[in-house]
């Protein structure tokens, strides 16, 4: 390990042999000028993660007991941590050789920028179509809203440890599987008066496969957390570019349209069900009509056409998510954190995980 390490490139794992070796191999090529250290964070892993981790890793630490979620094990990097800056990359995504170089550069050039973040690559990790249509929506999402992100992307992100200490680190008790952990902790950096960008020019490949059912899921776990633990208006406000927005922003309009369309229909004598359903299908895409322009420019007319139905239902599963989170909100409230951290945040916390404040 360097002497005099000014960067940690923490890399939080769980299970994740089927692409952790690429992105390892990925960062050791890094052309990196400063000294630094790469610490691997193995979540519980049940398969060949650990051994392949040490290959690269300077450090490996394995946590114990039971599966805690990528927030906890960034933070337990994060206390073990000597450098000054801290980089987080998530072990299913390959960075470009000069891509932390860049990131450091401008830390360390810009004192006014706390933490950067890279943006998601064009070209998804893998063929199928699935994966393809995920990627490219959450590209769109970032290419439409850089400007006016505020968002730590825990995917591959740099930041000041001490920036990063000061904000308490990441939510690890309310987030225990990944979901929208960067976003939360995104709106108390910028709440703490913290610069936090993303830069469009330094674009990193996500290997990650997805299925239909398992996007749905997480466009779920997404749209109900964000719904019943961080604030819709309040989290859209700091990141627009999220894909729960991205997802959602059509929702109102379409509903109005279809409404709209539905009574003119009913009062037209004996109406065309086949017309009816036209009308509808064609409102909703045109309320989508950005997206589909992106993806007509991006893939082609063929994507564009195939992808609209896959659209129709992930933009369902969201909508249905943000009415369960606000009925959870208001019925049962926000997620509670155990007793003992209850305790601590009594007596008034320091960092996170509690620490009891010094008298």
């Amino acid at each position: 390990m360097p002497p005099g390490v000014v960067l940690t490139v923490i890399v939080p794992v769980r299970n994740a042999e089927a692409t952790l070796d690429a992105t390892l191999a990925a960062i050791r090529r890094s052309q990196i000028s400063a000294p630094y250290e790469l610490l691997v964070v193995d979540d519980v892993s049940e398969d060949k993660s650990v051994s392949l981790a040490a290959r690269y890793a300077d450090t490996v630490v394995r946590l114990s007991d039971r599966a805690h979620g990528p927030a906890y094990a960034r933070n337990r990097g994060a206390e073990l941590s000597r450098g000054e800056i801290i980089a987080f990359i998530d072990s299913d995504v390959l960075v470009e050789p000069d891509t932390l170089e860049k990131m450091l550069s401008a830390l360390r050039q810009r004192p006014g920028i706390d933490g950067i973040s890279a943006t998601r690559h064009e070209i998804a990790g893998a063929p199928n179509f699935a994966s393809q249509y995920w990627n490219l929506l959450l590209r769109f999402g970032e290419e439409r809203n850089t400007d006016g992100m505020c968002y730590f992307a825990p995917s591959c992100g740099m930041i000041r440890r001490e920036v990063l200490l000061s904000a308490g680190m990441y939510d690890e008790w309310r987030f225990v599987r990944g979901s929208v952990e960067g976003v939360e902790l995104a709106g108390r950096l910028r709440g703490a008066g913290r610069n936090v960008v993303a830069a469009p020019s330094l674009r990193v490949q996500h290997l990650k496969a997805w299925t239909l059912v398992s996007m749905c899921r997480e466009v779920w776990r997404r749209s109900l957390m964000l719904a019943r633990s961080l604030g819709y208006e309040r989290t859209r406000s700091a990141v627009p570019g999220e894909v729960v927005f991205t997802l959602s922003r059509a929702l109102a309009p379409a509903f109005a349209a279809i409404v709209t369309v539905t009574l003119t229909a009913s009062f037209i004598a004996r109406p065309n069900p086949l017309v009816r359903v036209v009308l509808v299908l064609g409102v909703v895409l045109l309320t989508n009509l950005p997206v589909h322009r992106f993806f007509l420019a991006s893939r082609g007319f063929a994507f564009a056409i195939l992808s609209a139905p896959i659209h129709l239902c992930v933009q369902a599963v969201s909508g249905l998510a943000l009415c369960a989170g606000w009925v959870l909100r208001d019925a049962v409230g926000d997620i509670l954190p155990d007793a003992k951290t209850q305790a601590y945040s009594e007596v008034g916390l320091e960092i996170w995980p509690p620490v009891r404040r010094r008298l």
